[in-house]
């Protein structure tokens, strides 16, 4: 049990240089991203990404989710709050998104709706209703 907590340490702590692998995937190193967010009740992908003002190549089809730590829930209520949701139900919206995070390698859609990529969001920057 202590070893798979401290490779779970290991691995957030790593340095903002250095790729990480989460939940079976391998990452690249951290970035500040900023993307566009479409989420609605069955959905949720980034698309256009830039990093330092650059768009990063493979965002055409859009890129799935992941977070690490809390940050799906700090994506979720910052969206809400942005957006005025005040529905149980997923928000649903277009949004700007800038957050640290990293890009995983290009890989063939799992199911309807998915992007050739994922995105690791490690810390939430800010969020803008579109």
């Amino acid at each position: 049990m202590w070893l798979v907590i401290a490779l779970g340490l290991a691995s957030a702590a790593a340095p903002s240089g250095q790729g990480v692998t989460a939940k079976g995937t391998a990452f690249g190193p951290r970035q500040r991203l900023v993307c566009d967010w479409f989420t609605n009740f069955e959905n949720s992908r980034l698309g256009h990404c830039k990093v330092g003002g650059r768009t990063v190549p493979g965002f055409e089809d859009g890129a799935s989710i992941e977070c690490a730590g809390r940050a799906c829930e700090q994506l979720d209520a910052e969206a809400r709050k942005v957006a005025g949701w005040k529905q149980r139900e997923p928000v649903t919206g277009t949004f700007t998104v800038e957050f640290h995070g990293r890009v995983g390698p290009r890989r063939e859609p799992r199911y309807l709706g998915d992007g050739h990529r994922t995105v690791l969001i490690e810390r939430l920057v800010k969020v803008e209703k579109r």
